[in-house]
Order: structure tokens, then C-alpha cells, then sequence
């Protein structure tokens, strides 16, 4: 027991070091890490009730329909106004650079870094860090099949249940 101890502290003390010199990276977060195991409970507007839906589904398609882009694409469109005000990422306070990969909001148009708002959805939290608005636009799909066209669903409670 004594030498298996011995082993991982001497491990951990080499990791520790090629960390620092910057010759070892952390692996990448496994695709499902995610505290979000409950459910999300929406309004259906169309039918009046409440749609208990999976934290996993929610978050699934809040990935797929949140649009990547290139940071300097986002300046020309809003004006260099934009770099003065909005350079820091608000997730990870780092500052943003024109080629960095972007995800930008539907609702709110904030943008973050492309993996910190992945990170971010992927431990189950739904709304905008800044402004806490619902990361997922009205209307919304959640693959009905008798749905010929999206269901509007409005956010009235972002509840985790376990």
C-alpha cells in the first residue's frame, strides 16, 4: 500500500511539473460531463400545459441551434463599438481576438468563446451568463412527431428536478 501511495504522489508531482512547464495539457472534458441529470418543466403554449422535458434534450439542442462564429465577423456586423465594450468573455474573462470561435446568443446576441458556453450548457445551466435570458429562442421543437411546425414554448420556469 505504501509504494502504490509512493508511485501516484511521485505521478502527481511529475504532472504538476509538466503542467507548469507547459509541456502537459489537461485532456479535453468528456462529451457528457454535465451535473444537468433532472428535468427542465416548460409551458406549451399551443395546448396550455406544462412539458416536463430532460435537462439532456434541452441542452442538446441548445447546442445544435446556437450559431458558431468568428469574432471579427461579429465586430463588422455590430461596429467596432463592440470591441471597446464587449472584449472580455464573460464566462472565462478572457479577451476575445477576431479569430477566436464564438457562439452567439439568439435571444440576447451576447457572444462568449465557443467551449466556454459549451462548457457552460454542458453542466446544465439554460440561461445567459450576463443577462439570464433563456439560451433557447422561441419557438421551439422538441421533435413531435405530430408537430408540422414548430411549437411555440415559453420559458415560464427553469427548474431542475431529481
Amino acid at each position: 500500500m505504501f509504494f502504490l501511495n509512493l508511485v501516484n504522489y511521485v505521478k502527481s508531482l511529475f504532472k504538476d511539473a509538466f503542467t507548469r512547464l507547459g509541456l502537459f495539457k489537461q485532456p479535453p472534458p468528456e462529451e457528457d460531463d454535465h451535473t444537468g441529470d433532472g428535468y427542465v418543466l416548460l409551458t406549451d403554449s399551443r395546448i396550455g400545459s406544462i412539458v416536463l422535458v430532460p435537462v439532456q434534450v434541452v441542452t442538446a439542442m441548445i447546442m445544435t441551434n446556437l450559431p458558431v462564429i468568428v469574432y471579427g465577423d461579429f465586430v463588422k456586423r455590430f461596429g467596432d463599438e463592440v470591441m471597446k465594450k464587449d472584449r472580455v468573455c464573460s464566462v472565462c474573462l478572457e479577451a476575445m481576438e477576431k479569430r477566436d470561435e464564438m457562439r452567439e446568443l439568439c435571444k440576447c446576441s451576447h457572444v462568449f468563446h465557443r467551449e466556454c458556453i459549451d462548457r457552460w450548457v454542458k453542466e446544465g445551466r439554460l440561461t445567459c451568463p450576463l443577462c439570464r435570458s433563456a439560451l433557447y429562442p422561441d419557438p421551439m421543437d422538441f421533435g413531435r412527431p405530430d408537430a408540422q411546425t414548430p411549437a411555440t414554448v415559453s420559458w415560464t420556469m427553469t427548474s431542475f428536478i431529481n
